[in-house]
């Protein structure tokens, strides 16, 4: 992001803040899911999205997803989700109780998030120029 685009991310992120996520407009609320995505994804792999408060907004996440067309992240979002047995709990300490109670000895979920994190590492500047392509599109960034 260039100088102005940071600015007005972080103009979303005060008003996440200060007003809270309700009071962003739809694309605002798509532009912080998705970025909070990514940006786990990027800082310690798909799982931390999900230890991290970003899965908060799952929900919304998987919309986001959907709306940009973006079907093989959306997948492997959905893989991580499968793992927990009873739905994704809806807080961080919740997901975390899940998290903590797999087995280290289980090669499987290592292996799971291993494959998913190499299909989303190949997938992020993709999702980042169609998050990218649709702020442009909804006027909170200027065209390319």
């Amino acid at each position: 992001m260039d100088e102005l685009d940071l600015q007005k991310w972080y103009a979303v992120c005060d008003k996440l803040r200060g007003e809270g996520y309700l009071h962003l407009t739809p694309a605002e609320q798509i532009w912080l899911d998705i970025r909070s995505l990514i940006d786990s994804t990027e800082n310690g792999g798909l799982i931390s999205y999900f230890y991290n408060s970003g899965a908060n907004r799952l929900n919304e996440c998987l919309i986001a997803l959907n709306l940009l067309g973006t079907d093989v992240v959306r997948a492997q979002v959905d893989r991580v989700s499968a793992l927990f047995p009873a739905g994704v709990p809806p807080t961080v300490d919740g997901r975390n109780e899940v998290i903590n109670s797999w087995s280290d000895d289980d090669r499987s979920i290592d292996e799971l998030l291993e494959d998913v994190d190499n299909i989303m590492y190949s997938q992020i500047e993709q999702l980042e120029e169609k998050l990218t392509q649709f702020l442009i599109d909804n006027g909170l960034l200027a065209d390319r």
